[in-house]
């Protein structure tokens, strides 16, 4: 069996939507129009199928690539305009000696299984089609997203304060985090990585991946996606200029901050006072055959990990110690400026080309800490969903009474900890940044 998808091309009826992106693989409940359609088919026992693409090919071609995640063979051809159903039929017969069958000639304004709601005639059109879609929205290839009430959706990894009022109908996206007194629903769809600050509400509305909004804010009736609002009833539009109300993740304010110069000597004063300690765990590793010091390449923060290169700097960490300890020669970063006492913890560089989208790219977007949200939520593994979540969230919120938090968290967890880590083999050298953590053991 094989199928034909017309991605659409202008709808001047939803406009901004298809600003950053083109319709087709808009976001819908954390996947796109397209990825939809191709799972419909794949169900359907299609094995090819093939994409006629008129608004930007290149990024649709990079949400399918070849279709192997479904079970495909998929094929995007870029075109000059959008083709009607007949047209495309007519031009592609020759792809398949049988013809096209009727219903697998698509022109994709509509959701799989929903042909009363057109998506792009108007937003409210649009509004209409997802939440008539939420039920729908979990398919077999859909992982992690859990019915926790009846008509509350949550997605994988999504943190919500425990005194969030989730009011259904509702959907929470992957990676969401919704601060405390936050208000959602009912009618509201918050997509993939949206970060939603303190008593803000949330009603009958779309938020947008990877979208800020900030604490007291009421979003009511209305698309928000970055820093657009658009009102879905009236269709009027309006672009808010304060990041710190609504804005992409992207855009926050980036600070380059470094320590103090109290913050610099108090850094100094711990490296004198636990330096019994650490020249113990390096004694040790001495007698081991080990070098004391490893060497660490880190990335310093930046706002954009995709554009120009990294910017890079040297660290150490003691090789005989263990958990807090291991950290003792950071603080020497402290004093330097290249480490500030709280923030997220440094990546090295292959980590920070890793990071895959604009959300996970705000871990660069705070200082290098010796001391991080995740350390303090006891989240020690290195660049997975959790401490990314992490990082983000602390990039967005970064405050004094969140590094007073993570002070007294932190230092409970120090003082519970060994410090001195099991043997290891000798001549082990000094070990390089790695694409993969080298196990300790």
């Amino acid at each position: 069996m094989k199928a034909l998808l017309i991605c659409p091309a202008d709808r001047p009826g939803v406009a901004h939507l298809a600003e950053n992106v083109p319709l087709a693989v808009a976001p819908l409940l954390g996947k796109s129009l397209v990825e939809y359609w191709l799972e419909s088919f794949a169900a359907r026992g299609a094995h090819e199928v093939t994409i006629l693409a008129s608004d930007r090919p290149d990024q649709v071609r990079t949400v399918v690539g070849d279709g192997t995640r479904w079970g495909l063979r998929v094929d995007l051809l870029p075109k000059s305009r959008e083709l009607t159903v007949p047209e495309a039929r007519s031009k592609y017969r020759g792809h398949d000696a049988d013809g096209w069958m009727e219903e697998d000639v698509v022109l994709m304004d509509t959701l799989p299984g929903l042909p009363g709601y057109p998506l792009f005639e108007t937003y409210a059109g649009w509004f209409a089609a997802l939440r008539a879609w939420t039920p729908r929205a979990i398919t077999p290839a859909r992982i992690g997203v859990r019915e926790i009430e009846p008509g509350v959706w949550v997605g994988l990894h999504a943190q919500i304060a425990s005194n969030v009022q989730l009011r259904a109908p509702c959907w929470i996206g992957n990676q969401a985090m919704i601060a405390p007194g936050a208000i959602i629903g009912p009618k509201a769809l918050v997509e993939d990585r949206v970060v939603v600050e303190h008593d803000a509400r949330i009603v009958e509305s779309v938020v947008g991946p990877e979208t800020f909004v900030g604490p007291h804010i009421v979003i009511e009736r209305s698309l928000a996606s970055g820093s657009t609002v658009v009102n879905w009833k009236s269709g009027s539009c309006l672009h808010v200029p304060d990041a710190f109300l609504l804005c992409s993740l992207d855009a926050r304010r980036f600070t380059m901050a470094q320590p103090g110069l109290f913050a610099r000597a108090l850094a100094a004063l711990a490296m004198t006072a636990t330096a019994p300690a650490a020249l113990v765990a390096m004694g040790i590793a001495v007698i081991r055959g080990e070098s004391p010091l490893q060497l660490r390449l880190g990335v310093r923060p930046q706002r954009n990990a995709r554009r120009g290169p990294l910017r890079t700097f040297a660290y150490y960490e003691l090789t005989g110690a263990g958990n807090w300890l291991r950290r003792w020669p950071q603080f020497w970063n402290v004093v330097r400026g290249d480490f500030t006492w709280f923030g997220n913890r440094p990546l090295r560089p292959t980590q920070a080309l890793a990071l895959a989208n604009d959300f996970e790219r705000l871990w660069l977007a705070a200082p290098v800490g010796l001391v991080s949200l995740a350390d303090a939520c006891g989240c020690w593994s290195d660049l997975t969903d959790e401490a990314c979540a992490h990082a983000s969230y602390y990039a967005v919120n970064a405050s004094r009474s969140l590094d007073w938090l993570i002070f007294r968290r932190s230092l409970l967890r120090a003082a519970s900890a060994w410090p001195l880590m099991p043997g290891r083999r000798k001549n082990a050298g000094v070990p390089l940044p790695q694409l993969v953590p080298k196990q300790e053991g």
